[in-house]
């Protein structure tokens, strides 16, 4: 077999058709979205799209166990605390693939088109992600079960 370059700069944008999805808004967070792909409770995984709408940030949080992220499309970037101050981390094109064993607190941003992310994550004891306000208190704990109702809410 042999090694055939492909010219990717020929071939136009392309766009996930999402026209099936009725993307469904994180409570309180203008511009997040999601849509639950699957739960798995053997495996206590939840896999779901993550729609950020451009320049919408998500609050801190850390995704308690394993996380996998495929950015579908547009620009995804992320934030990590340091020193006291949220600092730009990283700016994740369309194709980016990244893997974290979580416990990593950090905050979600829309590039100037937003953003469509796979995530694929894993729960400790039941638990998602937890959310925390601007003091760094926990506001919130995302559950396994809170994503398998939401999956049985979308049929």
């Amino acid at each position: 077999m042999t090694d055939m370059a492909i010219d990717t700069a020929a071939r136009p944008a392309r766009r996930i058709d999402d026209s099936s999805i009725t993307w469904r808004e994180f409570p309180g967070y203008e511009g997040l979205y999601f849509w639950v792909l699957g739960v798995n409770e053997t495996r206590q995984k939840v896999d779901l799209y993550f729609r950020l709408a451009p320049g919408a940030r998500c609050p801190s949080h850390r995704h308690v166990g394993p996380t996998d992220t495929l950015v579908v499309e547009g620009e995804h970037r992320t934030w990590e605390l340091a020193d006291g101050e949220w600092r730009l981390d990283q700016v994740r094109p369309a194709g980016f693939f990244g893997s974290n064993e979580g416990d990593h607190l950090h905050s979600e941003e829309g590039g100037a088109e937003g953003a469509i992310v796979l995530l694929s994550m894993e729960a400790v004891d039941g638990v998602i992600w937890e959310t925390f306000d601007d003091d760094g208190e926990l506001v919130e704990t995302s559950m396994l079960d809170d994503f398998k109702r939401a999956l049985a809410r979308q049929e």
